[in-house]
């Protein structure tokens, strides 16, 4: 029996990338394929696949249905990877699954199969929670990189959403948007539909054509289904939405962004097609409530009104340009300072571009993370000229907060690993 912290310190020593899904099927046929039990909802795309998650969970769970999620990176602790309900897996029920699977892992692994790396231990202490301790109405299942290869992607969903298709993680799943939709189209399966909110042409000709091969139905944003009337005023989005079988009319967000309208118009057409095709209850009020409650972690979360604070997960260039364009539509009259820090393998100067004409100064920095970028890097390929590179990112936090006025806003963005340290030390 381990404790908490040595079975999570077990698990992150086998933070390797492995892309593959035939050691996650033997697994998972040793401990009696858990996954088959399941109703799950399988999510891919570059951007907004954790708001989107969102969306539908708190639609579910206004319903009254039990709906486990699996959602990487951790924000707040390790557990939350893992959450029902919203409610993080205990460390009992972490420890208790974990000690259960431990005797088929080390089967497995002495049986001359591959080591199960971290993402794929996560993955199968996921599928044995929600399918034999905490039985749950519907899973969100979010993919961990691309989809064809990932681990998620021995599921078999009621329904399958792709968000959109941006350049990210080139290195493992391509250097075109062609290459990268491929992979994410991975997760299309057989007879079962896809829905998008990607609009380039040839990318959704890729999906038209696995769709077709797979004979699944597609439903592509303003095609099949439609978002209408969309307007933002301070704090509050609203919007129409139609899908093939209803209207929906002046529906509220405080999610800011039109990006978490589409996020949103995503989770509802989802919603739209449980309800039609597997006989899902929820009304139109609970919708409506739904929507307006829900709130994302690190997707441009406010942690101070005054000053005025916010951090945003933007760890890509399709993120980093919603990000200026929410900035530009919310914050015109804002004096707006950025606190950066990214990984390695990112292009920072094409990452930060949308952001200099909205900006006025930018300070560069790292953090504890194998793979974050050094401050000095990170600082000598940017081309805005008022910047600054910080080496304590606490102290200026703090400082930071002390002196800013009125006209000033903080947006601490970058690195999902690096935002989930920052919103931890802001807590505190």
């Amino acid at each position: 029996m381990k404790t908490f912290k040595e079975i999570v310190e077990f698990i992150q020593g086998r933070n390797v990338i492995q892309l593959g899904l035939e050691n996650m099927e033997d697994f998972l046929a040793e401990i009696g394929n858990p996954h088959r039990k399941l109703k799950i909802i399988h999510i891919a795309g570059t951007n907004g696949k954790g708001s989107t998650l969102n969306f539908i969970r708190e639609m579910l769970l206004e319903a009254g249905y039990d709906v486990g999620a699996f959602t990487t990176p951790a924000v707040l602790s390790y557990e939350e990877q893992i959450s029902m309900n919203k409610e993080p897996i205990t460390q009992e029920d972490f420890i208790h699954v974990f000690d259960q699977l431990t005797p088929a892992r080390e089967r497995f692994e002495a049986n001359g199969q591959a080591m199960l790396t971290e993402f794929e231990n996560l993955t199968a202490m996921m599928f044995y929670y929600f399918a034999e301790v905490r039985p749950v109405d519907f899973v969100l299942l979010e993919t961990g990189m691309g989809g064809r290869l990932d681990a998620t992607n021995v599921s078999m969903p009621l329904v399958t959403a792709i968000t959109n298709i941006g350049m990210d993680h080139m290195h493992l799943l391509g250097e075109t948007k062609e290459e990268i939709a491929r992979e994410k189209a991975g997760i299309i399966k057989a007879g079962v539909p896809l829905i998008t909110t990607e609009s380039e042409e040839n990318i959704l000709e890729i999906f038209n054509q696995q769709t077709k091969q797979k004979h699944s139905k597609l439903y592509v944003l303003e095609d099949d289904f439609f978002i209408d009337s969309a307007s933002a005023t301070s704090g509050l989005q609203t919007f129409t939405f139609t899908s093939p079988f209803r209207t929906i009319e002046a529906l509220e967000l405080t999610m800011l962004g039109k990006h978490q309208i589409k996020n949103a118009s995503l989770g509802l057409m989802v919603i739209d097609y449980l309800k039609t095709y597997q006989a899902l209850i929820i009304t139109e009020e609970e919708i409506r409530s739904a929507l307006k409650k829900a709130a994302w972690i690190g997707r441009f979360e406010k942690l101070s009104e005054t000053p005025l604070v916010y951090i945003d997960g933007a760890h890509n260039e399709e993120g980093i340009a919603a990000l200026a364009t929410t900035l530009r539509e919310q914050f015109s009259d804002k004096n707006i300072q950025v606190l950066f820090a990214a990984t390695k393998e990112k292009d920072v100067e094409k990452m930060l571009t949308p952001l200099y004409d909205v900006i006025d100064e930018i300070s560069f920095t790292s953090f504890d993370f194998p793979r974050a970028a050094s401050a000095t890097n990170l600082y000598a390929n940017c081309s805005l000229k008022k910047k600054t590179i910080v080496s304590d990112w606490r102290n200026f936090i703090k400082t930071k907060h002390l002196l800013l006025e009125n006209r000033d806003l903080l947006l601490i963005t970058g690195s999902l690993y690096f935002i989930s340290q920052v919103r931890l030390y802001f807590k505190k």
